[in-house]
């Protein structure tokens, strides 16, 4: 009996609509990474790459070893070249853990509370200007924005200060120290720092759109991204994806 493995292409035949999914999912990982990296986001998410890897977490099987020693050297390289290109690289792989950090969960609010408050500015400043159209004026950008607008857009983006460094996992490890992931990732100083190209975020969970920190399917996810890596010791193309 021959098996069917892999991919059936004829699923993937309507390229526009997918183009059109992509473009939805990508918006929904980057209003994430806004706030994930919120006070250290001094790079463009145009010019920015979502890759990603997934499964049980078997740190050689799965190839994460690899990978994480593909990305050193890939950040290394674009840094060397003065590239502006940025690569955001997502783990998802269970492990023990008991809830979300404080910090991640905190980057999620304050990005909430920078949209809330533009739109506040932005309605007010919508209807000055709508007036002053109807009496035949331009009008004056000095003044259309008063003292309390200032005000609150300041205090906004005074919430955006921070101290440390974007935090590498979204949740609190149970065994920190003795993660493979989080232990090669020391060993290899990518710690989301400004200067570096190759930004990671290991989610030790998977995906669901009912998370209050990254509120997407694992499918929803996928589409969202540029490129998935399965260097799977192991198995042959089709299991791991």
């Amino acid at each position: 009996v021959v098996t069917p493995n892999g991919l059936n292409v004829k699923k993937f035949s309507a390229m526009h609509e997918f183009q059109n999914l992509h473009s939805t999912n990508k918006t929904r990982i980057q209003e994430f990474v806004r706030g994930h990296f919120y006070g250290h986001l001094d790079f463009s998410l145009d010019k920015t790459l979502f890759f990603f890897i997934a499964g049980r977490y078997e740190f050689s099987n799965k190839g994460a070893d690899i990978f994480l020693e593909s990305l050193s050297r890939l950040n290394y390289l674009l840094r060397v070249h003065r590239n502006d290109m940025t690569v955001v690289v997502f783990f998802i792989m269970p492990a023990k853990t008991n809830n979300f950090n404080v910090e991640s969960l905190k980057g999620q609010a304050v990005r909430k509370q920078l949209w809330d408050t533009a739109h506040a500015v932005k309605e007010k400043f919508g209807k000055k200007l709508y007036e002053s159209l109807l009496t035949g004026q331009i009008p004056d950008m000095n003044t259309i924005l008063d003292r309390d607008d200032l005000t609150i857009m300041k205090s906004a983006i005074y919430a955006t200060q921070r101290h440390s460094l974007p935090p590498v996992t979204t949740h609190n490890m149970l065994d920190d120290s003795a993660d493979p992931i989080l232990f090669n990732v020391r060993r290899i100083g990518l710690f989301n720092a400004r200067n570096d190209r190759v930004k990671i975020i290991f989610h030790p969970e998977f995906l669901s759109s009912t998370s209050p920190l990254l509120p997407m399917d694992y499918e929803d996810f996928v589409r969202g991204c540029n490129l998935g890596v399965f260097p799977s010791y192991y198995e042959p193309w089709g299991y791991t994806p």
